[in-house]
Parts: structure tokens; C-alpha cells; sequence
């Protein structure tokens, strides 16, 4: 199994979407932190401004995770890597499961960057006009933590994904379609029956629930969680049993 799970790190590695994950940490959050920054003058010594940034940094990294999830199985496919990948390791769950510990340690990563970036960006410009730091707060780490947890949840329910859609535009615009329209709509479904409580239960609003941001129609942190296990879970079962079954010849 570690033989696998470094082989996946090196197929993520010797990729040049690894690059572009990279540069697209640094500059979306480096945006989004400047521009916050800069525009909220009064409020960027507040704990909530502050925590806001680091919901921020957490919300891309949770994004690109998901994308990597999706492709690090389609990618195979697409490619039609997956032939001497299967043959190398017969039993394909084994497989999938290396992607997923890969996956993990990589949206990690991915976590991680996003938030030394807040730091790069953010304690300067906050030193600098002379405003509070509250970088040794609780709430920042905790929310810091869920941010990390957020990220792993998200790079699995595109790995599961993938593992079921194997096709890599359909499974990429298939999920901007359902995040984007399908709860959406289903938002608007059980709002019209009178089951409004079920929204909070679709699997990217449970999901958006489980990165301690909070909101309304969304579950509390914990059940969150929960939830987007659940989720992971059922999907990435169909994902092994749609693989175990797809003929690589």
C-alpha cells in the first residue's frame, strides 16, 4: 500500500495541473486576502474580519481539493493509464483507496499553503496600519482546523466522484451543475412540499455546513460532518463497485 500511495504522490507531483493547483492557491487567496484587507479599513483589526480570512483561504483550498479529487481517478481514464495501473495492482480497490490517502495528504497540503498565505499577506498589512492581530486566538485555530477538515472532506467527495463518473468532463461539469443548480433547484422543490428541513441534508450543503462557517439552512459543525461522511461513503461505495466492474481492455 505505501508503494501505491507514493506512487500516486509522484503521478500528482510530475503533472502540470500540480503547478497550476499551486499557483492558483497563491493567487486567488492572495487576491481575496488583499482585497478584504485593503477595503475594510475599520474592521481588519476584528476578530471576525480576521476569521473571515481564514474562511476564505479555506473555501478555495476546499474548491481546487475537490477538482483534485475528481481528476486524480478521471485522469487515469482520460489517459488510459488506468490499463497497466490495474494490472500493476489487480485488486482496485487497493487502488482506489492510494488515491484517496494521496488525495488527502495532498488537499492538505493544499490547506496548509492557503493559510501560510493569509499569514504572508495579511500579518504585514495588519503590522504595518498598526491593527489588532489576533493570529493566537482560539477561534482562529479552531477555525484554521476546520478549514484543513474541510478541505479532506471535499478532495474525498471528489475522489468518490470521479470513481463513479469516469469520464473526466462529464464528472467535472456534472458536479458544477448539481452544486450550482441541481440543489438548487431541489432547494426550491422541498421549499414548495414543505420539507425545507431536508435541504440541509443534500450533500454540498452538508458540506458547506462542516466547514464551521455556519449559516442558515445548514446543519450544525458536528452533524455536518457527519452527513458528508454519509455521503462520501455511499458515493464512493457505488465508486468501487462502478470500478471494480469497468472493463479496462
Amino acid at each position: 500500500m505505501i508503494a501505491l500511495v507514493r506512487a500516486e504522490l509522484l503521478k500528482i507531483r510530475t503533472t502540470r495541473s500540480w503547478w497550476a493547483y499551486l499557483i492558483a492557491i497563491v493567487l486567488l487567496v492572495g487576491i481575496a486576502v488583499a482585497g478584504d484587507t485593503g477595503s475594510n479599513a475599520d474592521a481588519r483589526g476584528e476578530l471576525d474580519f480576521q476569521v473571515g480570512l481564514i474562511e476564505a483561504a479555506g473555501f478555495v483550498s476546499a474548491l481546487l481539493a475537490l477538482i483534485l479529487g475528481i481528476t486524480i481517478v478521471t485522469t487515469e481514464f482520460r489517459h488510459g493509464t488506468v490499463t497497466p495501473t490495474f494490472l500493476a495492482s489487480p485488486k482496485r480497490e487497493r487502488v482506489l483507496t492510494s488515491k484517496a490517502i494521496a488525495g488527502v495528504l495532498t488537499a492538505l497540503a493544499f490547506g496548509v499553503l492557503a493559510l501560510l498565505v493569509v499569514l504572508a499577506v495579511a500579518t504585514p498589512w495588519l503590522a504595518i496600519v498598526d491593527a489588532d492581530i489576533h493570529a493566537g486566538d482560539a477561534e482562529i485555530g479552531e477555525r484554521a482546523l476546520q478549514a484543513l477538515g474541510s478541505t479532506v472532506l471535499w478532495v474525498l467527495i471528489g475522489l468518490a466522484i470521479g470513481s463513479v463518473v469516469h469520464s473526466q468532463v462529464a464528472a467535472l461539469v456534472g458536479t458544477l451543475v448539481w452544486i450550482f443548480l441541481g440543489e438548487t433547484l431541489l432547494w426550491g422543490l422541498f421549499s414548495l412540499i414543505d420539507i425545507d428541513g431536508a435541504i440541509a441534508y443534500l450533500p454540498f450543503r452538508a458540506l458547506d455546513g462542516a466547514d464551521g462557517t455556519g449559516g442558515e439552512d445548514v446543519l450544525d459543525y458536528w452533524p455536518a460532518v457527519a452527513v458528508s461522511l454519509g455521503w462520501i461513503a455511499l458515493v464512493g461505495a457505488a465508486g468501487v463497485w462502478r470500478t471494480r466492474r469497468r472493463d479496462i481492455t
